[in-house]
């Protein structure tokens, strides 16, 4: 029935964490896919920070808002530490990390594309704008991004 199926080989995994226990757990289980298929790891925090809508810029440009360097600055600053304390912690190298400034859903998407990654692992639940990540931001991600996307159910674990 199944003949001439194999398993995917992935090459790359990519960990989206929030510093929750949540994501956590599905920090630990992308840690082990990598290990178990000798990939490369890569763990990424986006700093989700509002924008407020300038009328010229939406109409004019399409764009969303602008950001605010008062509240970007000490945000980014506060991340930065935690991503370097949580890969310290895990036995990383900073350079197996990344913080990522913006939506959520659209750096997920592009850092896939820019690091030709394979398999995406994310938890379904989070404590800051992750918690939203089965609505329109998970929807965003999995139908836009080229690689496979586990959604770890933190519910369960």
């Amino acid at each position: 029935m199944f003949e001439g199926v194999f398993m995917h080989q992935y090459k790359s995994v990519l960990v989206a964490v929030d510093f929750s226990a949540n994501s956590k757990v599905a920090l630990m289980r992308g840690m082990e896919l990598a290990q178990r298929y000798s990939a490369s790891l890569k763990i990424i925090h986006v700093v989700d920070i509002p924008t407020y809508p300038v009328l010229e810029d939406v109409s004019v440009m399409g764009l969303p808002g602008v950001l605010d360097p008062q509240l970007t600055e000490p945000l980014t600053q506060v991340a930065t530490k935690q991503l370097t304390s949580l890969l310290v912690k895990i036995g990383l190298d900073e350079s197996d990390g990344d913080l990522l400034v913006g939506d959520v859903s659209a750096e997920i998407v592009n850092c896939v594309s820019e690091n030709s990654i394979d398999l995406l692992v994310l938890g379904k639940h989070g404590t800051s704008g992750w918690k939203k990540i089965f609505g329109s931001t998970a929807s965003h991600i999995m139908n836009n991004v080229g690689c496979d996307v586990l959604a770890i159910n933190l519910d369960k674990e």
